[in-house]
């Protein structure tokens, strides 16, 4: 048997934040994950849905009708626990090659950041690492004030 694609945790994860990106009925969130993950990872009924019962089930997504279809979307509860695993969606997104997360704010860089470089600890000089990290500071503080994919203003700090 091949080894599972996602880790303790992660798929559910995934839904939110799939769901957070675009409210989806089953089949699309089905064809969305097959679209990101494939063919490394295939969706099978037997395994999505259940697991959206569950995040229901939790309170984390909500469901409502739509013509024929159910649509789910995150509850103020699940995109906290977005937020609260940043991290492990982050990690994700390293080992996967797929972004999930809000890509346009400095936190979720940062996130991404830290989630890269979190298994070089105590393998690379840490004197040599905070040089390195002092530099790329100064140079985002340098930045100008840019326009986001979204047309609002974001400033650098």
């Amino acid at each position: 048997m091949p080894p599972r694609f996602f880790k303790h945790g992660e798929l559910p994860l995934v839904l939110i934040a799939l769901v957070d990106q675009s409210p989806r009925h089953g089949y699309e969130i089905m064809a969305e994950l097959k679209r990101l993950f494939g063919p490394r990872y295939r969706p099978s009924p037997g395994s999505i849905y259940p697991a959206i019962e569950a995040l229901q089930t939790e309170g984390l997504i909500v469901g409502y009708p739509v013509g024929d279809k159910v649509v789910y979307e995150p509850t103020p509860r699940g995109r906290q626990s977005l937020a609260d695993r940043a991290e492990m969606l982050a990690a994700l997104e390293l080992r996967s090659g797929v972004m999930l997360g809000e890509g346009e704010s400095l936190e979720a860089l940062l996130t991404r950041f830290k989630a890269r470089l979190s298994p070089l600890s105590g393998r690379v000089d840490p004197l040599a690492a905070e040089a390195v990290l002092e530099r790329a500071a100064q140079d985002i503080e340098s930045l100008e004030p840019t326009r986001s994919r979204r047309g609002k203003k974001s400033h650098a700090r």
